[in-house]
């Protein structure tokens, strides 16, 4: 009889003992760490216009990147954004290192990073280009023997760049600088006679000159650089955050769900009676995606913003693959039901 004590009460310890270890052992996600904290860490470059840049009113950062962290705020209802400016250099590391949830920079995802960060779904279909001073005789690579080359160090635009002309056996030298930025002004001191990245940025850096006519965007594009966020890898409950905050966004402009229908009661509540899908988007995860919208607005929203027709930075989307699927663009969802 004290046998079959002794060995039932081990058997309850060793039970009570796996089960403990297991709850102990269960690793808290990052939305447990970002909620607890109250705010979303999210790295940017803080100095590409367009992209993310403070305003030059508030101070406050701003733009497409930007727009997109706090749209990943708004979708895990947290109320603030604390916002990391990292170099092409730091932002992996910043990742690895886990000091920031999840970065919206302006980065390419290529299979070497995929192996040390995961990446969310493309927000920005972008493309390598050249920009020269209006005066220049280059209208593209075959132009580049003996060229001096502004480009920021650790980027795909470096890398790209070499193999192209190396592909030529042209003589070439690089000037390198830590940020895009710094890339553009040394182009614009005549450090080099060219300065090449993605071609928004082209854009974006020409469009802050004193007189952007000075400068001209040149040759066609000679690279695939899709934009998409990276976050720490081997967390799919955080992935899926990112991932359907910006589905959710490109979804919501597919359906015509604006800031101003999500602000508007009476609008979501007849939109939602007539279209299950338009419910389901607006309902589903707590709201999230309602409180996206009403806080950034959809795609649409956030690229006309930076991007649109009426901004300095204006970038065409018809015909290209940032447009809705729909439309012949590459910009689809993944469907929000249960």
């Amino acid at each position: 009889m004290l046998r079959k004590v002794i060995i039932y009460a081990l058997a309850v310890a060793l039970t009570v003992a796996t089960v403990s270890y297991s709850v102990l052992g269960q690793a808290k996600t990052r939305v447990d760490t970002v909620r607890a904290r109250g705010k979303l860490i999210c790295g940017v470059s803080g100095s590409t216009p367009g992209f993310s840049f403070p305003d030059p009113v508030s101070g406050r950062m701003v733009g497409f990147d930007a727009d997109f962290c706090w749209a990943v705020a708004a979708f895990l209802d947290v109320p603030d954004v604390e916002f990391a400016n990292l170099t092409s250099a730091s932002r992996i590391p910043a990742v690895i290192s886990g000091s920031v949830d999840v970065v919206f920079r302006t980065t390419t995802q290529t299979i070497s990073r995929d192996d040390q960060v995961d990446f969310g779904p493309v927000t920005f279909f972008d493309g390598q280009r050249l920009l020269v001073r209006t005066s220049s005789n280059i209208s593209g690579l075959d132009d580049l023997n003996g060229a001096r080359i502004c480009v920021a160090t650790g980027t795909t635009s470096e890398r790209n760049i070499t193999d192209q002309l190396r592909q030529r056996n042209f003589r070439f030298q690089l000037v390198t600088f830590a940020e895009a930025k710094q890339g553009f002004d040394g182009m614009a001191a005549g450090r080099c006679d060219v300065f090449t990245t993605d071609a928004s940025q082209l854009t974006a850096f020409r469009s802050t000159a004193p007189t952007p006519a000075d400068f001209k965007i040149v040759g066609r594009e000679f690279s695939d650089e899709p934009l998409a966020p990276m976050f720490p890898q081997d967390d799919s409950k955080w992935a899926k955050v990112v991932d359907y905050t910006v589905w959710g966004m490109i979804l919501a402009e597919e359906l015509g769900i604006n800031q101003a229908v999500a602000r508007d009661a009476a609008q979501v509540a007849d939109l939602s009676s007539k279209d299950p899908n338009v419910k389901n988007l607006l309902e589903l995860k707590g709201g999230a995606i309602q409180r996206v919208v009403r806080l950034v607005g959809n795609y649409g929203e956030v690229y006309d913003r930076y991007f649109g027709p009426r901004q300095k930075t204006a970038i065409a989307r018809a015909g290209t693959r940032n447009d809705l699927a729909k439309r012949g663009g590459a910009m689809t969802s993944r469907p929000f039901r249960n």
